[in-house]
């Protein structure tokens, strides 16, 4: 299949530098603090918990006191459109202190279905494979937490590198980026949000979820809803979210039906979703956290279900 370049639309720059302005005044904000207070005096950082904002996994995948930490995910999930899949996501992460941390990960499939081209270029045959051992694109994230007068925030910036196979829908084939906004309010029991962002690669939105697709292009994205504290340290988030691409986009796909192996011009192309998701997390024991999700697309009519089952190497304190 040809690849085309994403175009730059007249909406790209208005929207980045906007986005781009609020992480320069968050990086003042905690160069300001951090000079004001040492990161030693509050061992404990993330205030926010930055591995759970952009939902790329359960709270303690990045540490909340300085220093290293690794987890593994494994999980299984059935998606409409394309049947079940499993894959194993390990993931590293470094605190530098309370205000920054990164972490990176690379989701491997331990099995998927494809939808693939088993005739030939001149007369091609689609038909569903069943491929083991594939990658997804691998995710770079860079994380600041700060705090505003009890509003906590945390801006991420994202990198995807591209070890994913386009043929098999799995990957962008070139390097992109998302630049990430969370804002939450902590309450008795639940915690209320909000996200807006800017990238070029919905594999990079909502990361613990892997859709049968990865749109590449100028796009948006928005999310909010709410997180509610649950007895025995279990937590449960719903969220609604929307998707937006704003100019060229191509969309590599592992189904024929749904999203489509093609381009658009304008923005509301197959790139385009919206719907929401939810969220249950269950602690098995301090390392362990089990996990069952559901996201219903309103757009595309597509539910995708499961559930994982998340081992930390160094656990989160106790509460």
């Amino acid at each position: 299949m040809s690849r085309l370049c994403a175009g730059r639309g007249p909406s790209r720059a208005p929207l980045y530098w906007i986005l781009f302005s609020c992480l320069i005044v968050a990086s003042s904000s905690v160069a300001l603090r951090a000079q004001t207070k040492p990161a030693g005096d509050d061992p404990l950082g993330g205030v926010s918990a930055a591995a759970t904002t952009n939902d790329s996994g359960v709270a303690g995948i990045v540490p909340y006191a300085k220093g290293f930490n690794a987890s593994l995910a494994t999980s299984s999930q059935h998606d409409a459109s394309s049947g079940w899949s499993s894959l194993f996501t390990p993931n590293v992460a470094y605190r530098l202190n309370r205000y920054l941390s990164a972490d990176a990960s690379i989701p491997i499939y331990a099995y998927v279905n494809v939808y693939t081209n088993v005739g030939t270029a001149a007369k091609p045959v689609y038909s569903y494979l069943s491929k083991n051992g594939a990658v997804g694109d691998t995710s770079l994230n860079v994380h600041g937490d700060v705090n505003f007068w009890t509003i906590d925030y945390d801006g991420t910036i994202s990198l995807g590198l591209p070890s994913g196979n386009t043929a098999y829908g799995l990957g962008a084939g070139q390097a992109t980026f998302n630049v990430n906004n969370h804002f939450e309010k902590a309450f008795d029991f639940f915690t209320p949000d909000i996200e807006l962002g800017y990238g070029d690669s919905s594999s990079l939105v909502n990361q613990a979820i892997r859709k049968d697709y990865v749109a590449v292009g100028p796009q948006a994205h928005f999310q909010a809803g709410a997180t509610f504290d649950l007895p025995f340290n279990m937590s449960f988030e719903a969220e609604a979210y929307e998707e937006l691409p704003l100019a060229t986009d191509l969309v590599y796909s592992t189904t024929g039906k749904g999203k489509k192996k093609k381009t658009t011009a304008t923005n509301i192309g197959p790139a385009e979703d919206n719907g929401f998701t939810t969220n249950l997390d269950i602690p098995i024991q301090r390392h362990i956290t089990l996990s069952g999700f559901y996201s219903r697309s309103l757009r595309d009519h597509d539910d995708v279900a499961g559930f994982s089952l998340t081992f930390l190497l160094k656990a989160p304190p106790k509460e």
